[in-house]
């Protein structure tokens, strides 16, 4: 099919704007590249000028964006321009900003539960900041996190407050979830005030426990900072980590307290009742599905 070609005459502003668009075209790389990956001559600048400088102004803003909060059109969209059967042909696509964001969002959905922020799900260990005095001992322990994806158990992550245990799970979580994993990514004190809640609503407390035992993999974060009952120690985590030790799925933790505290602290209710068989048995469970790590640092939070 041969391209109709239409005799319009143009007034005096339009002939000059026209000779401007043919001017920036004949010295712009983007077009003559264009016009010799298609076998075309100057000629086809004179046709096609303003859809040519168009296209060619829009490449250079794209290749100049910073990120989708920058663009200039319509968030995210851009054009690229064709041959087709003889014709100049637009055609419509997804800048790169807006398919890594899309990407993004595709995993992200394979967080079944997550307690945070949405900056939190960004996170990776390629932002731990090796300037700080503790950055040995942070990448010695994002190494032993990695590793662990092959290994049987999880990693039980303890030390004092606001040295970067959140941090580093919250990376261990995001490359779980990159790789297609079901995760949930719980605050241990949350949690429990949540279900505690939850009692009003059909059917919630159900939910989120099968959340719990079901997901590839589960972080549960602060734990020993909840308000212990007999309750939440053996109506909720008991059988919680039981199922996952019995069915050997991978259960990552992190505590202000080690191991042995943590029996103590849980062998004490609120209400000052002592059952160390019962925290032992709690104990005997995490200690399945985990190993131990102390991380050493400094609090940031100060």
């Amino acid at each position: 099919m041969e391209e109709v070609k239409w005799n319009i005459q143009l007034n005096e502003q339009q002939e000059k704007t026209r000779q401007e668009n043919i001017a920036y075209c004949l010295h712009d790389e983007d077009v003559l590249h264009f016009l010799k990956e298609n076998d075309l001559d100057e000629s086809f600048i004179r046709e096609h000028s303003a859809k040519l400088k168009q296209w060619a102004e829009n490449k250079k803003v794209c290749a100049g964006c910073q990120g989708l909060e920058e663009c200039r059109f319509d968030h995210g969209k851009t054009f690229e321009i064709v041959m087709d059967d003889g014709f100049l042909t637009q055609v419509y696509s997804k800048c790169r900003y807006l398919k890594k964001e899309e990407e993004k969002s595709q995993y992200l959905k394979n967080y079944r539960l997550f307690h945070g922020n949405n900056e939190m799900k960004l996170r990776e260990f390629s932002m731990l900041d090796i300037k700080r005095s503790d950055s040995k001992e942070l990448l010695e322990v994002s190494k032993l996190l990695m590793a662990s994806e092959h290994e049987r158990k999880g990693i039980y992550l303890h030390g004092k407050p606001g040295i970067g245990k959140t941090f580093l799970m919250n990376c261990m979580a995001n490359l779980y979830v990159k790789k297609g994993k079901s995760v949930a990514f719980v605050n241990s004190p949350t949690l429990i005030s949540d279900l505690k809640n939850g009692f009003a609503v059909n059917g919630m407390v159900e939910n989120t426990l099968n959340i719990l035992k079901k997901c590839d993999v589960l972080f549960l974060d602060d734990i020993g900072g909840e308000s212990i009952s007999a309750w939440s120690r053996d109506e909720i985590l008991m059988p919680l980590l039981n199922e996952r030790m019995e069915k050997n799925m991978k259960t990552y933790f992190t505590s202000n307290y080690s191991f042995d505290e943590l029996e103590e602290h849980f062998s004490i209710d609120s209400r000052g009742n002592i059952d160390r068989i019962k925290a032992n048995r709690l104990m005997e469970r995490i200690k399945a599905v985990s190993a131990e790590k102390n991380l050493k640092g400094v609090n940031r939070r100060l």
